[in-house]
């Protein structure tokens, strides 16, 4: 079946997004650290004759460092939280460093669309900066530091997406950056779940727009890649 990475990737995630929603432990323990890999099986298939492109590299590591805070963040509620919480943010930092780092490599700060149209980051900046003073007074004082730099990457990551813009058709490139808002609007829940007021079904949405966001993320990646020379 040619679909067949897909349509598994599809099913572990509604599966997932069910036990989330059932409030079933065991189930989201075993199909968590799934999610990841069963994206990277298909990215791997999809792209395999790419194999040797920095871009996919860092994609696939993008989505390795993704599983390990997958992992982390499951044990962020027991007594050692904080300390698997922090980790699992490391994880995810690096994550979004490799993606950086992959879209930076298609073009840079001389080459980007940023360069011509530099307005572009003034929305991200201040959603930034109004996010963090909203926030800012849940966050404890040792945790300020990390939540600051980790939203600081994760915008970057967003605007790597941005400055893909003229070098990318608009067919991949609305997608790519739907996914990359995505991924940082389930990072902001989680921040708010976190370190601000606790909202209703936060978790399920957390997981449905970070599963939505690296597919779309992914998808660009492998779009990029199948029409590059």
């Amino acid at each position: 079946m040619k679909n067949v990475r897909l349509i598994a990737f599809s099913l572990i995630s509604v599966a997932y997004l069910v036990a989330q929603i059932a409030d079933q432990q065991t189930p989201m323990f075993i199909l968590k650290p799934l999610l990841m890999p069963t994206l990277a099986w298909w990215l791997v298939h999809e792209t395999q004759a790419f194999e040797a492109r920095f871009l996919r590299r860092m994609a696939l590591s993008g989505l390795a460092f993704s599983t390990l805070g997958d992992v982390l963040l499951l044990f962020a509620g027991g007594e050692s939280g904080a300390l698997f919480f922090l980790m699992g943010l490391v994880a995810f930092l690096f994550a979004h460093l490799s993606y950086i780092g992959g879209f930076s490599a298609l073009v840079n700060h001389k080459n980007g669309f940023l360069r011509s149209q530099p307005w572009w980051v003034l929305p991200f900046v201040v959603f930034l900066a109004g996010f963090l003073w909203w926030l800012w007074p849940g966050i404890p004082p040792d945790m300020r530091l990390p939540v600051s730099v980790y939203a600081g990457v994760i915008t970057t990551m967003a605007l790597g997406v941005v400055n893909l813009k003229d070098a990318v058709t608009q067919k991949v490139f609305w997608p790519m950056l739907a996914g990359a808002l995505l991924f940082m609007l389930s990072d902001c829940l989680i921040a708010v779940q976190k370190f601000g007021n606790a909202l209703g079904n936060a978790g399920l949405a957390v997981m449905a727009t970070y599963l939505v966001g690296q597919f779309l993320i992914m998808k660009g990646v492998r779009d990029i890649l199948l029409t590059s020379k």
